[in-house]
């Protein structure tokens, strides 16, 4: 069974987090792509938190004794996910960044050869 202390932790933990993402999304310091999964595990902490029942049959469902550490475990699965999301993230403007420079210094030793031709022209 879920302590009543563990439940008014969770939710009230769970309401902060909801309302600072919600307030970093209006002023335009998250992105609404990246906050979909932390809305999403917000609202699933909310309702395990309201409704201890829920936790009871994810726990009773995975074979798990106490609710309280399947709410553990579907932490540390978010966690992973939200890891792995990030990774991707980076992964991808790693490689937009790579290709930018890239770029750049292409156009700068197009310009640099450029600027010898006219110099040499006068």
């Amino acid at each position: 069974m879920i302590t009543v202390q563990l439940q008014i932790i969770l939710l009230i933990t769970s309401i902060i987090t909801f309302v600072v993402i919600i307030n970093l999304i209006r002023k335009y310091n998250l992105e609404l792509k990246y906050s979909f999964l932390w809305l999403f595990f917000c609202v699933v902490n909310i309702l395990l938190a309201a409704f201890s029942k829920i936790a009871i049959m994810i726990s009773e469902l995975l074979s798990i004794k106490e609710p309280a550490n399947a709410i553990f475990l579907l932490s540390f699965i978010f966690q992973f996910f939200l890891i792995f999301s990030i990774t991707l993230t980076i992964s991808r403007i790693s490689n937009k960044l790579t290709q930018l420079v890239q770029d750049v210094a292409l156009l700068k030793h197009e310009v640099e050869k450029l600027q010898n031709i006219n110099s040499v022209k006068r």
